[in-house]
C-alpha cells in the first residue's frame, strides 16, 4: 500500500504543471477599425529588442476579429519610448500605429500588460481606444484535469486491491 501511494504522489508531481497566466482581452477601436484578440497578462513575445532606453516587443500569427471577421493578425508590436504603443498588421485593419501610453511594464522580454481602458494617439489620423481586461477562465487547465482522473483511479486502484476480511463462525 505505501508504495502505490508514493507512486500515486510521483505521478501527480511528473503530470502537474504550473498555472499559466491569465488570458487578456484587447479590444480595440479606432479610425482604421476594430480589433478583439487575446494574449496572456505576461506572455513570451515573439521578438523583443531594446534601443536607446525604449522596448518593442511583437506577438506573431496573432488569431482573433479584426474588422468584423475572424482572422490572423501577422504582427501586432507594443513598445515604449521612441517606438510606438501599438501597432496591429491585420486583414480587415488599416493603418494602425499609435503612440503613447505604455501598455506594458517590465522588460521586453517579459512584458506584464496593465489592464483597463487607453485612449491612443495618432496625430495623423485621430485617436482610437483600447480595452484591456483580464478573461474568466471557465474550463480547468489540463493538469487539474489528470490530476483529478489520476487521483480518481488511485483510489478506485487501492479499493479494489483492498483485503476484505472474512469472519468466520464455528460452532463447537
Amino acid at each position: 500500500m505505501k508504495k502505490l501511494a508514493l507512486g500515486m504522489a510521483t505521478a501527480m508531481v511528473a503530470f502537474a504543471s504550473p498555472a499559466y497566466a491569465a488570458p487578456l482581452l484587447f479590444d480595440f477601436s479606432g479610425p482604421s477599425g476594430t480589433a478583439l484578440f487575446q494574449l496572456d497578462s505576461n506572455p513570451t513575445p515573439d521578438t523583443f529588442s531594446s534601443f536607446l532606453g525604449s522596448d518593442q516587443l511583437a506577438f506573431k500569427n496573432v488569431a482573433g476579429i479584426f474588422g468584423g471577421i475572424a482572422g490572423v493578425a501577422s504582427n501586432i508590436g507594443f513598445g515604449n519610448g521612441l517606438f510606438a504603443s501599438l501597432n496591429i498588421n491585420a486583414p480587415n485593419v488599416g493603418f494602425s500605429q499609435f503612440s503613447s501610453p505604455t501598455l506594458f511594464s517590465g522588460p521586453a522580454n517579459a512584458p506584464v500588460f496593465s489592464t483597463g481602458t487607453f485612449t491612443l494617439v495618432n496625430p495623423f489620423f485621430g485617436n482610437a481606444n483600447l480595452k484591456i481586461s483580464a478573461v474568466a477562465g471557465a474550463v480547468p487547465e489540463p493538469a487539474t484535469w489528470t490530476m483529478m482522473l489520476l487521483g480518481f483511479g488511485g483510489i478506485g486502484f487501492a479499493m479494489r486491491r483492498r483485503s476484505r476480511v472474512r469472519t468466520t463462525v464455528s460452532y463447537a
